[in-house]
């Protein structure tokens, strides 16, 4: 019986201090979360859209599926063959110079 008056006298004495905290950024711990800081612009609604557009058109961002990723580089063309390519990695991997990962 002591053991449970002790063990909810801790948990009492936890949900206690919680208040206590109200307001402080607490990395998202006891569901207490920092306000986000309003973003500050310069531009109008109607200009970002018109720039949002211009960019679809001119292929610097990808509208439809898979939009959400941002800026798209343009596809280069290499010079080297698949084979020379594989050359070269095996060459880096045995000099140590690749980071392993995925």
């Amino acid at each position: 019986m002591n053991k449970f008056i002790a063990s909810a006298l801790i948990a009492a004495a936890g949900f206690a201090a919680a208040p206590s905290f109200a307001g402080q950024y607490l990395g998202g711990e006891v569901g207490y979360f920092a306000a986000d800081a309003a973003p500050v612009s310069t531009l109008t609604r109607q200009a970002v859209q018109a720039e949002a557009a211009q960019a679809v058109r001119n292929g610097t961002v990808v509208a439809g599926e898979g939009a959400d990723l941002g800026y798209v580089a343009a596809v280069q063309s290499s010079e080297l063959s698949r084979t020379q390519v594989r050359t070269q990695t095996a060459a880096a991997v045995q000099a140590g110079w690749t980071i392993g990962g995925e």
